[in-house]
């Protein structure tokens, strides 16, 4: 059976759907919803860093991003006052943490 399709197939044989098609991969459902983040995001992301040019958790300086304290499916805005600058491993350790409910 085929995962994808949730079809039958001939044993040995792969889905004929699936032959030639390119593989899936997973991507971010939140970079790819229209409005979310957009160009007005981008701008303040760069201003955030700007004026902040190190991680708010760890202190470094390298691979910063931007990171919504009120996520935006919250209710949180994309406003200056609502993000705070996280280096990429926080902003990940944040997300799992968020996740599983340990809000901060």
């Amino acid at each position: 059976m085929c995962s994808r399709h949730k079809r039958l197939h001939p044993l040995g044989k792969g889905c004929p759907l699936c032959e030639g098609a390119p593989p899936r991969r997973h991507k971010s459902k939140n970079t790819r919803r229209p409005g979310l983040y957009d160009y007005q995001w981008q701008k303040v992301r760069a201003e955030a860093i700007k004026l902040q040019p190190y991680c708010s958790f760890c202190g470094t300086d390298r691979d910063l991003t931007g990171d919504h304290i009120l996520p935006l499916k919250d209710g949180g805005k994309n406003t200056l006052d609502n993000v705070r600058v996280l280096c990429r491993s926080c902003n990940t350790r944040r997300e799992n943490d968020y996740r599983k409910g340990n809000r901060y």
